[in-house]
């Protein structure tokens, strides 16, 4: 089974970025079991920029703020002392860990996506090595930043086709109101087919994300086909629970299967770097939805932006609106040759082309 796994910053470090050993030591434990099993793991962790602000407070007697500059260097400092007691814990079961360090701008081609996988399939593949993956907060340009670990971890989950994505706070799960509330519950169940209950926005102290941002990623997930659990990282042997089918945390069902590569598309549909505008009559048959087909030349009308071939490019209505994606077959600079015109080759193979409809 392959199996992701994220933790966020509170569930491993205390408030003031002293990491919680005794966690951290059950974590890599259950990691550890989880590999003598035969289940491919893979860890998501948070933590790097508070594990560099006490690094700072304690040798540098210096207090960083939160600007982006600040938490690059915080992030610095931080994630080589996260990296190496994750080392040290691991290496007490005879485990390797390899380190990634990743940005949104990784996953924007194709082909960058394929080599991320190919390499962490190569290394999943090895009882003996658990990767590490953390976005690289020390160069990621701020209006291209994860959300927050929740959706690294689901773009892992996606790429690698994962049974299972298992995100690990310090909240027992989803609850029908803030879990601070006395009328408040844990739903056990999320079941898309039924429907999806409202989330609290509260956040952590120390991390970018929250309940909703881990709901929203489950979302993500359910949608294509990926079973997620939210549950508290101090619930005794939680993982090996989840997996045992215990009712701990909350799960959320998946709804529908998806290609691969159609997974890559719905949870890359940000990342465009391009837009073609279809006419009426290609607009009515996607409506439709009756039969197999790929975009043509002659149903697109105009196109923008300089993508190449394997791009993804946003597909818009007549009138502007967003209602699908696909991946170029060749560039701007030909489609603008090619539009509207008879005969040409595809641009936009069924295969390659998630309509949102």
């Amino acid at each position: 089974m392959k199996i992701i796994i994220k933790v966020g910053t509170q569930s491993i470090l205390s408030h003031d970025g002293v990491p919680i050993e005794s966690v951290m030591q059950d974590l890599v434990k259950q990691i550890a079991d989880l590999q003598k099993m035969g289940h491919h793991v893979i860890l998501v962790s948070s933590g790097a920029v508070s594990s560099g602000r006490k690094v700072a407070r304690q040798l540098l007697g210096r207090e960083y703020g939160t600007s982006t500059a600040e938490k690059q260097v915080l992030a610095s400092l931080g994630q080589h002392e996260l990296m190496h007691l994750y080392a040290q814990l691991f290496r007490s079961h005879n485990i390797l860990v390899s380190q990634l360090l990743l940005t949104k701008q990784d996953f924007q081609t194709r082909q960058h996506y394929l080599n991320i996988a190919r390499l962490l399939r190569e290394i999943v593949q090895h009882k003996n090595i658990v990767p590490i993956l953390n976005e690289n907060d020390t160069v990621a340009i701020e209006e291209l930043m994860f959300t927050d670990n929740d959706e690294l971890a689901g773009l892992i989950a996606v790429q690698m086709g994962a049974d299972k994505l298992i995100i690990l706070s310090d909240v027992e799960g989803v609850y029908t109101g803030h879990p601070s509330e006395p009328n408040a519950c844990l739903i056990p169940v999320i079941d898309p087919h039924i429907g999806w209950p409202d989330i609290s926005v509260a956040k952590s102290t120390h991390g970018r994300g929250g309940m909703i941002s881990k709901v929203n990623t489950a979302q993500k997930m359910s949608g294509l086909g990926i079973t997620t659990h939210i549950a508290s990282i101090k619930q005794a042997q939680v993982i090996l629970r989840i997996l045992q089918n215990e009712p701990v945390g909350t799960m959320i069902l998946p709804a529908k299967k998806k290609s691969s590569i159609k997974r890559w598309m719905a949870y890359s549909a940000n990342q465009q770097n391009g837009s073609i505008s279809i006419n009426p009559c290609l607009l009515h048959i996607l409506q439709e939805n009756k039969r197999i087909i790929s975009i043509l030349p002659v149903g697109i009308e105009t196109c923008a932006g300089d993508f190449k071939k394997g791009d993804l490019v946003e597909i818009l209505s007549p009138e502007g609106k967003k209602i699908g994606i696909g991946i170029a077959r060749y560039d701007a600079a030909k489609l603008n040759e090619y539009c509207g015109q008879k005969d040409k080759p595809e641009f936009i193979h069924y295969d390659h082309l998630h309509i949102l409809l």
